[in-house]
């Protein structure tokens, strides 16, 4: 007898029963889980699958059931299941699930670009999520509240002459959060040069001075995608 084969189908059962107890979608997604690597944090998705569940139920119907049967969601939703598998938060999960439940409501979001968004979600953290929240609050009478109440990530730490290791490792993580969100095209730079005067250079890049940073069309995309955006736009 394989003890490690038996271990695999018995978790396996388990993922099926508990998930089945969601009462809209969760009959239909158990098969789709019993597929995947078993012993992958069960309790997570079983959290998960119950927020997608009451998140799916809102909707039609017949759509749902419908795409749950389409090879593209279906692999859209294995993806899913390994996001939600790693997440270590039920914030997370909730997003997740909303990205999920946005993905479904709008007819004109293909699987394939649904799964880009969850892939760029995959690859944040919880504080660029934060981060990319406060951009998206340039023009929101709420800002300088949110700010406060998330300084330890937003208000990042200065880098100074003759300053100790600990603040440099700090301002370097800071601002490597910053690069990893423009490289995502998440946020972008905007420069300001007063009339009749040279642009100003960063002495640290060489680059010129960036007045500030604003979210772009697909970060503003992906937070409304996951609940997150605010209602504020501003023209960029």
């Amino acid at each position: 007898m394989n003890i490690n084969n038996s271990a695999t189908d018995l978790t396996v059962s388990i993922a099926k029963g508990i998930i089945g107890i969601a009462p809209v979608y969760g009959p239909l997604v158990a098969e789709i889980v019993g597929n995947l690597i078993p012993n992958q944090r069960i309790d997570r998705l079983t959290d998960f699958v119950r927020t997608l569940d009451a998140k799916l139920a809102t909707l039609d119907k017949p759509t749902v059931e419908a795409k749950l049967k389409e090879p593209e969601f279906i692999d859209l939703l294995e993806d899913g299941f390994m996001a939600a598998a790693r997440a270590l938060s039920k914030e997370r999960r909730e997003q997740i699930a909303a990205l999920f439940h946005n993905s479904f409501a709008k007819e004109d979001l293909a699987a394939a670009q649904a799964k880009k968004l969850l892939q760029i979600l995959s690859e944040l953290n919880d504080n660029e999520i934060i981060l990319l929240q406060f951009y998206a609050k340039l023009a929101s009478p709420d800002r300088d509240a949110y700010r406060d109440a998330h300084k330890d990530v937003i208000i990042g730490p200065r880098a100074y002459i003759r300053a100790p290791p600990e603040v440099l490792d700090q301002a370097a993580l800071y601002d490597a959060m910053k690069a990893h969100l423009s490289r995502l095209e998440l946020i972008k730079p905007h420069f300001s040069i007063p009339p009749g005067r040279e642009p100003e250079f960063d002495n640290n890049t060489g680059m010129m001075k960036v007045s500030y940073w604003g979210i772009t069309w697909l970060g503003r995309l992906l937070l409304r995608m996951i609940d997150l955006d605010d209602g504020m736009r501003k023209k960029e």
